[in-house]
Formats: structure tokens, C-alpha cells, sequence
């Protein structure tokens, strides 16, 4: 029982961990939120 519970528990910090990592990269290449409105603006405006 408590080799599953460690289990579950390293699971969770490596799915947490990859989360965590995932949003710091996106964070990362995310444009400006200027540049994102000026794409809006010109997408509406076609």
C-alpha cells in the first residue's frame, strides 16, 4: 500500500512539474499583449 501511495506521489510531482514547465515556456514565447491586439484588430478588419 505505501509503495502505491509513493507512487501516486511521484507521479503527481512529475505531472505538476511538466505543468509548471509547459506554462514557463509558453510564458516565454507568448507575444506581447499589444502585438496579440494589433493581430486581432487586423484579422477583424480583412
Amino acid at each position: 500500500m505505501k509503495s502505491i501511495l509513493i507512487g501516486l506521489g511521484v507521479g503527481l510531482v512529475i505531472i505538476i512539474g511538466g505543468f509548471i514547465a509547459l506554462l514557463g515556456m509558453a510564458d516565454a514565447n507568448a507575444p506581447a499583449p499589444e502585438e496579440v491586439r494589433v493581430e486581432v484588430t487586423d484579422a477583424l478588419l480583412d
